[in-house]
């Protein structure tokens, strides 16, 4: 009758095993790669490579799933995906491919293991290690220049209710502003369609911030908006019907650019916009 201790004796180098030491193991985990995140994802992946497994291979195996490529692991159902796999025959361990020392603690605290491969876990170390600096260069500045700020592009109309923040930027929306939206830039708004909801340009950052008074507002459609600022001077529509604004043949305006002179906001043509332009660069 064979030895009951001999598969742990094996590979101790004839030393005695002692309760509660340490030691590296080779386990080889099986491990499910998941890109989304959900269980619907991983119930569909069981199916496929766990249930028609032939009979016994998978049976209450350990697994890790790799989440290297899903975009907030911190935010996946681990209990869910834990519950999934038991009822597949299978116990989940953790998850790998955490690579950020912040988001592994995180994931700690809440719960969730993190069971990175050897070549995650390489990667976490030196994330971890502290940068050391090992030359400095003075360099003399004359001049700074800034580059442009990029320009938020919005490819489709932009539905009542919705607000379109852009901070540091400036906007083009690729169709209409409906009644009830909100359009608000650090620099300018550009409407290819019309202009029905609120838009503020050169919206100042802060209460120390003045805004961007250079800012202009354009529609190439119809202007019929409930709001206009620029750089905090405002007018509402109410403000809007003791304006001469210039109206087409159709008592409709359309085609208009906002811009503020310093004293208040001018409602104005493009074209007469674009002669007034010409006039002064002759």
């Amino acid at each position: 009758m064979s030895d009951p201790t001999s598969a742990v004796k094996l590979g101790t180098s004839n030393q005695s095993l002692r309760s509660g030491s340490f030691t590296s193991t080779g386990y080889a985990l099986k491990t499910f790669v998941i890109t989304k995140g959900s269980t619907d994802e991983l119930r569909e992946i069981l199916e496929k490579r766990v249930d028609t497994a032939p009979e016994g291979f998978f049976t209450d195996a350990p697994i890790v799933l790799d989440v290297s490529e899903v975009s907030s692991p911190q935010k996946l159902p681990f209990e869910d995906l834990k519950k999934l796999c038991r009822e597949h025959g299978l116990f989940l361990l953790g998850l790998s491919g955490i690579t950020d020392e912040d988001l592994a603690r995180k994931m700690g605290q809440s719960g969730i293991p993190v069971v990175n491969s050897s070549r995650y876990a390489r990667v976490r170390e030196e994330n971890f290690k502290p940068r050391v600096i090992t030359k400095t260069v003075e360099v003399e500045v004359e001049k700074i220049v800034r580059d442009p700020e990029p320009m938020l592009v919005i490819r489709r109309n932009v539905r009542s209710g919705e607000s379109i923040q852009a901070p540091g930027n400036s906007v083009t929306v690729l169709g209409s502003v409906s009644r009830g939206a909100r359009i608000i830039a650090s620099h300018h708004v550009i409407v290819l369609g019309d202009l029905l909801g609120e838009v503020y340009a050169g919206s100042p950052k802060n209460s120390h911030d003045p805004g961007t008074p250079q800012a202009f507002i354009y529609c190439g459609g119809r202007f019929g908006p409930t709001f206009v600022a620029i750089a905090g001077n405002y007018q509402t529509a109410d403000d809007m019907e003791h304006e001469h604004l210039p109206m087409d043949s159709g008592r409709e305006m359309r085609g208009l650019i906002v811009t503020w002179d310093g004293h208040r906001l001018n409602y104005m043509r493009c074209r007469d916009f674009t002669n007034q332009l010409t006039q002064h660069t002759i």
